[in-house]
């Protein structure tokens, strides 16, 4: 695999977050994991984790990472190569369709997003008894099962849109 370091723009098919819903969907959508000595929860397990700082802390399968935490930089490591990772492009604030369709077919290793994986939650909990885990900025770790009712409620106040979004530094 090779980085590109030129930018490109795509039209992208997604499903647009409105603005009216993102405080509700930042609220924990499971059971909060909060550890109050130190700050840090470590040592869940799930067969999804969503978010660059609970997949380095915790044991999941699967592993959705845009190598950014609070969208900076992140760089912690993974144990998952980089050759098991399937790259999608998702801008902010969306839910792409061709990511959708990609995550349909990972079962193991990492999915590597180009854009923002905020929103990945969502097409993992269509999946039937799975546990996924995701990050609780400034708080700690959400985990919950997956449920299809729960996900075809968040897809409809999703609405469909074509983006223009900027990539840059993708892989090859």
């Amino acid at each position: 695999m090779q980085l590109n370091s030129s930018s490109t723009s795509l039209a992208i098919p997604v499903l647009v977050l409105p603005s009216e819903f993102r405080r509700a969907l930042a609220l924990p959508q499971g059971a909060l994991y909060v550890e109050p000595t130190r700050g840090e929860v470590r040592g869940l397990s799930a067969v999804v984790s969503v978010g660059d700082v609970v997949s380095a802390r915790h044991s999941a399968v699967i592993r959705v990472v845009d190598y950014k935490s609070e969208r900076r930089p992140h760089t912690a490591r993974y144990a998952v190569s980089t050759s098991e990772c399937r790259v999608v492009v998702n801008p902010p604030g969306t839910l792409s369709l061709n990511t959708i369709t990609t995550i349909s077919g990972v079962e193991r290793g990492c999915i590597r997003v180009v854009g923002e994986e905020d929103l990945l939650v969502v097409p993992f909990l269509a999946r039937r008894g799975i546990s996924i885990i995701y990050g609780q900025p400034g708080v700690g770790a959400v985990k919950l099962k997956s449920d299809l009712n729960i996900a075809l409620k968040m897809l409809k106040i999703l609405k469909p849109s074509i983006v223009t979004y900027s990539v840059g530094g993708i892989y090859e």
